[in-house]
């Protein structure tokens, strides 16, 4: 990587973190305190107003002292608005000069309601983003959307946020792993179903969170678990009605697309019902292809899907909760790749041109009881059912070459499977708060059970060119009937006590038992019987597992104002029992190991807070890892267990730093992740002459990865918007044996990513996001094969409403490959566009779409491994057009 390269990155990210803390040289400050007492008032909300618009200036929360601080303000004219829970809101006329460097505002008293606050709504002028502890939350009427829109447009807006073409949503790096509705959960852990079905303009607040476990959320006991969740709060308009929308579309190429949804949103009860179907590889319908340009397809999907959720608080002290999704998918794909396997001395090449068709049919069930019998107790039972079935065909060319591209082995290769693998999981929880404070008891209880079941054929036929030229041939023709049973079992208990004030002491005990039965029978096929039923013993095996972990730990931990942390150290005991039925041979394994858990969180201000994490665990290896039995799927790719092998331990270290300015809605965030593995497992490779490769997993030192992610967005708070900065360094390093010979992989990687989006007033709208990424690979043994490559991207879409209800838009993606293999350093130009007409009073809608207008999509991907560079391209949807119907179940204007 070239030196102006990192000097280029360093002096730009220093400038942009300089820049937006430049201080503007007003402050206004003041003391907000009761009118009677004179007591302070903690947390009421300051507003600073434009005195010409009312538009927002500034805004902040007083401090325990019931003091305010609006820093940033210049000259002009405002008044300044506050508002207090049970107080009647106060509005006042300042006018600050350039000559002030600080304004006193002195004492402001504020007056009592008088009146039962449950009968009156306190009307309050909010700002676009407000932090309150460890959740950052969004105004939505602040960030504004197109008419009937979906959620996920409303988060693409929001700072901080990314959203991936298959739906995933990250925040400041991290992703989310859940969308609550109200607090309550919506389809358990896919937030896809959320942000592609909920209407936008249903939503009054967006909540970023770190959630806490339902444990330590009850008892107050912070015990370090945290989880990345959205929750969004619904209009208070909308609750009670009905809102959804029904829509359906055909179009050339026999394309089509179908869903609906149907949600109500009520205190205490909530329902949602989803159905949809479609051949357009898209979940969310007609809001694109489902793929993203050149950015790793995987064929054509046909997926019809449906489901409901519901959750109803049959009391105060019960509430019932559950979900049900069903899917059917039919994916179709062609594959091309381009692979270069790495030896110590030398290197050989495989091309292999691949067809395939997987159907998968799945089932969910998720319910969960929450019994709360008085404000001391509380139990909570989870349960969840899965039911998949799968049926896979794939079909294969391939040839491989020599370092000097000489043939060394061809054939063809054509494998079906199917199956089934239905699994039980479900967990119980207690928790008990004592009379003394701080004093409390949890305990947990996880049982799960899952089988597998599958039956797969395989037939190749393959050549090899043998040292001298000669030609020899093999012919596999099996069938492999593989069958497989877990368990797991844990417990999970812990006993809190308080030291002294905001200190607390916690014993803790972790059981956890696993136990896998696993049984693979390969048949050889007769000819003569035309059956298969000649046993093959070198490629048949039945295994079990048994892990049992016993954790002993004790935890301290302490919150006060500003800070708290959480220290632990426990001591993990790791039996490993595995039992090689077929050859009667048993290996017992024990280990012990020493896990510290260290969580520090420091707010510097109400809106900056470093927080750190350092944990370590042992990984424990799976069956698949350690039966010892041949897969030979791939003829030349092999794959063998290994039962000796041991625990690795993982050391994780993860460090962010969060600033925000409410006035100015500057935010900067910077997170280092860092994981040190000892003992990782990897996969040991060894090749012959002939270009045949066997792997089996092996343990090792020396692996560990470092990345760092900064998030810097730049308000314009004219236009009502901001410009999001997101950059991205990883460095990983990687240890391979090849040949029994040691050496390692170090990858480098840079990301710059750069997005806008603005819309103005309800007329149009425009988005404008782009991304250069550089990729350096670097082998210790294999130097003249080190490489760098490029991958730059830009997307820009908009939104033009017309009179008469027309809309018009489209969006505008370039994708550009460098240094990749030949034929695979391909620029990529996709062109999507609309047009449509709004009917019934914006009720419903007629769309005419076109997809890939210039029909030049592609996916190319590149894959980098140990001991090998691949690069992919796969079979994607290309140019087709669609005329939609949709109909939306939403209030009347004014209602």
């Amino acid at each position: 990587m070239s030196k102006t390269l990192l000097i280029v990155i360093v002096v730009t990210l220093c400038s942009l973190q300089a820049w937006p803390q430049t201080p503007l040289p007003v402050r206004v400050k003041g003391r907000i305190t009761d009118k009677d007492s004179r007591q302070p008032l903690a947390y009421a909300t300051v507003a600073l107003l434009y005195a010409k618009d009312s538009s927002l200036a500034a805004s902040a929360f007083t401090d325990s002292k019931g003091m305010f601080l609006l820093e940033g303000v210049g000259a002009g004219s405002y008044q300044v608005y506050i508002t207090y829970l049970g107080y009647q809101p106060l509005l006042r006329a300042v006018t600050v000069t350039a000559t002030d460097t600080v304004m006193d505002l002195g004492m402001i008293v504020l007056h009592g309601t008088g009146v039962n606050l449950k009968t009156v709504e306190i009307v309050q002028i909010r700002s676009p983003m407000v932090i309150k502890k460890d959740t950052l939350e969004f105004n939505a009427a602040f960030y504004k959307t197109r008419e009937n829109a979906v959620m996920e447009e409303l988060l693409k807006k929001l700072p901080g946020i990314k959203i991936a073409p298959d739906g995933t949503i990250t925040v400041n790096g991290e992703i989310v792993k859940r969308i609550l509705v109200d607090g309550k959960p919506f389809f358990g852990d896919d937030p896809k179903l959320a942000t592609r079905n909920l209407p936008a303009d249903m939503i009054d607040k967006v909540q970023l969170i770190d959630k806490k476990s339902d444990l330590a959320q009850f008892t107050g006991i912070d015990d370090g678990k945290r989880e990345k969740a959205i929750n969004i709060t619904v209009k208070r308009d909308r609750k009670g009605k009905f809102l959804g929308r029904v829509a359906v579309g055909y179009g050339t190429g026999e394309r089509f697309a179908g869903s609906g949804n149907l949600n109500q949103f009520s205190e205490g009860e909530q329902l949602s019902i989803l159905g949809g179907a479609n051949n357009v590889n898209n979940a969310g319908f007609l809001e694109g292809s489902g793929q993203g340009p050149g950015g790793g397809g995987n064929g054509i999907t046909r997926s019809w899907s449906g489901g409901v959720n519901y959750s109803k608080d049959i009391s105060e002290k019960l509430k019932l909760s559950g979900s049900y999704v069903i899917n059917d998918s039919r994916t179709e794909n062609e594959r091309s790749s381009a692979r270069q396997n790495l030896l110590p001395d030398t290197s050989f090449y495989y091309n292999q041109d691949a067809y395939s068709v997987n159907n998968n049919a799945s089932h969910y069930l998720d319910t969960r009881a929450e019994l709360r019998p008085d404000s001391m107790h509380l139990l909570t039972l989870e349960s969840t059912f899965r039911h998949a079935a799968t049926d896979n065909f794939q079909e294969s060319l391939y040839e491989s070459l020599g370092g000097d591209r000489q043939l060394v082995n061809s054939g063809t290769m054509r494998n079906t499977s199917n199956g089934s693998a239905p699994s039980f999981h479900t967990s119980l929880s207690f928790a008990k708060k004592f009379h003394k404070l701080g004093r409390a008891l949890k305990s947990n209880l996880t049982y799960g059970y899952n089988t597998s079941r599958q039956e797969g054929y395989n037939r190749s036929y393959n050549l090899f060119v043998v040292p001298g030229g000669d030609i020899d041939s093999d012919t596999l023709d099996q069938r492999n009937d593989m069958n497989s049973r877990h368990n797991l079992l844990s417990l999970y208990t812990s006993f809190t006590e308080p030291l002294f004030k905001d200190h607390f002491l916690e014993l803790v005990y972790v059981y956890r038992h696993n136990h896998t039965l696993s049984n693979k029978l390969t048949y050889d096929y007769d000819n003569a019987k035309k059956i298969y039923d000649r046993l093959n013993d070198s490629l048949s095996n039945s295994f079990e597992n048994t892990t049992n972990v016993h954790l002993a730990g004790m935890n301290i931990h302490a919150r006060k104002s500003s800070y708290y942390y959480y220290l632990g150290f426990s001591l993990q005991f790791n039996g490993l029992n595995n039992y090689n039925i077929s050859e009667q041979e048993r290996l017992n394994q024990y280990t012990a190991n020493f896990a510290p858990f260290v969580v520090l969180d420091y707010a510097f201000t109400n809106n900056k807070r470093l927080h750190f994490t350092y944990s370590g665990g042992a990984l424990t290896p799976n069956a698949a890892q350690l039966q010892p039995v041949p897969d030979n799927s791939n003829p030349l790719y092999i794959k063998l267990g290994n039962p000796d092998l041991k625990p690795a331990f993982l050391h994780s270290i993860v460090m962010d730093y969060k600033a925000l300015n409410p006035a100015t809605a500057y935010a900067f965030t910077a997170s280092i992740n860092t994981a040190i593995t000892k003992g990782k497992i990897v996969e040991a490779i060894w090749s012959d002459s002939l270009g045949r490769q066997v792997s089996q997993p092996q343990n090792v030192d020396g692996a560990y990865n470092v990345n760092a992610n900064l998030v810097n967005t730049f308000p314009l708070k004219k236009l009502q918007t901001a410009i999001n900065l997101n950059t991205t360094l990883g460095f990983k390093r990687d240890i391979n044996y090849i040949n029994s010979v040691k050496g390692n992989m170090d990858n480098y990687n840079i990301t710059q990513g750069l997005s806008f989006n603005y819309t103005y007033k309800q007329l149009f709208d425009i988005g404008l996001a782009g991304n250069v990424n550089y990729n350096g690979v670097r082998y210790a043994l294999q130097k003249d094969n080190n490489t760098n490559y490029f991958n730059y991207s830009c997307s820009l879409n908009g939104n033009i409403n017309l009179p008469l209800g027309f809309s018009l838009g489209g969006n505008l993606d370039y994708w550009l490959n460098t240094g990749r293999a030949a034929g695979y350093n391909q620029d990529v130009t996709m062109l999507n566009a609309f047009i449509s007409k709004s009917l019934f009073q914006k009720k419903a809608q007629v769309k005419l779409q076109g997809f890939d207008l210039l029909n030049r999509n592609v996916s190319i991907s590149r894959n980098v491994g140990e001991s090998y560079i691949e690069d992919v391209q796969t079979k994607v949807l290309q140019r087709f057009f669609m005329l939609s119907f949709s109909y939306f179940f939403k209030p009347d204007a004014g209602q």
